[in-house]
């Protein structure tokens, strides 16, 4: 896995350090080798699954096979969650985003103060977070199921996690969501429910959509993040002012 060429090697560094720490904690995840370079760029070598493919790839590929892979990625985000993390090994999440709120250029202070409070307001936890959990971040081989991309596993509130999947499978453009993930905005809408009743373990409507309105301003807190790394569009910060109370 090579870097882009804007990135310098600290990133893939990291994500070495820490897929390292992630399986020795008994998490099935492909094995860090080494780290590499073409000259330009930095990556990590990882040991290769034959016959590898994302959930959202298996998914598109077999349509029917929806429910299935969503309940299977509820059950692995769950045992993920209930897990003890190593406080020593890994930072907390809410450490992250008083960082990512800091270094923002796109709120006033008093818009950051709110935030902070928001972050601050969340329910401590020290149980496994994986920094980036969608269907695209485990891949199979069909026998076993491994967890990818580990660069900001840390410790934390799973409502931290939720909210990156919530925003994947409900707020991205249909476009996007194709280019990422291979599916519609339908398909993946179809993922989060499923996933919804499977993990948390409920069924009406009504129950669903408040856990949408739970994790909705920690997907707000997803599109700051990624506003800090390039631009943050119009629509973006509009869902981040209306989702945190700003």
């Amino acid at each position: 896995k090579l870097y882009s060429t804007f990135m310098d090697k600290s990133e893939p560094l990291r994500e070495f350090d820490l897929s390292r720490r992630v399986s020795a904690m008994g998490f099935c995840t492909p094995k860090a080798l080494r780290l590499v370079t073409d000259g330009e760029r930095f990556g990590v070598e990882f040991e290769r699954i034959d016959g590898k493919r994302s959930f959202s790839r298996a998914i598109s590929q077999a349509p029917e096979k929806l429910e299935y892979y969503a309940a299977r990625f509820a059950k692995m985000a769950r045992q993920l969650h209930t897990t003890e993390c190593d406080t020593g090994c890994f930072s907390n999440i809410k450490d992250f985003w008083h960082e990512q709120v800091e270094i923002s250029e796109d709120f006033d202070e008093a818009q950051k103060a709110r935030m902070i409070s928001f972050i601050d307001s969340t329910p401590d936890a020290t149980t496994c977070l994986h920094g980036d959990l969608h269907i695209g971040n485990v891949i199979t081989n069909g026998v076993e199921d491994y967890w990818i991309d580990l660069s900001g596993f840390r410790y934390g509130n799973p409502l931290f996690d939720l909210g990156m999947f919530y925003l994947a499978c409900n707020c991205n453009p249909e476009a996007l969501t194709q280019n990422l993930f291979h599916l519609s905005n339908l398909q993946m809408s179809q993922v989060w429910s499923i996933f919804c009743k499977a993990y948390f373990g409920v069924s009406s409507i009504g129950e669903q959509l408040e856990i949408k309105a739970r994790c909705a301003p920690y997907a707000a807190l997803m599109y700051l993040y990624f506003g800090n790394r390039d631009i943050l569009e119009p629509e973006m910060k509009e869902f981040i002012i209306k989702s945190l109370d700003l």
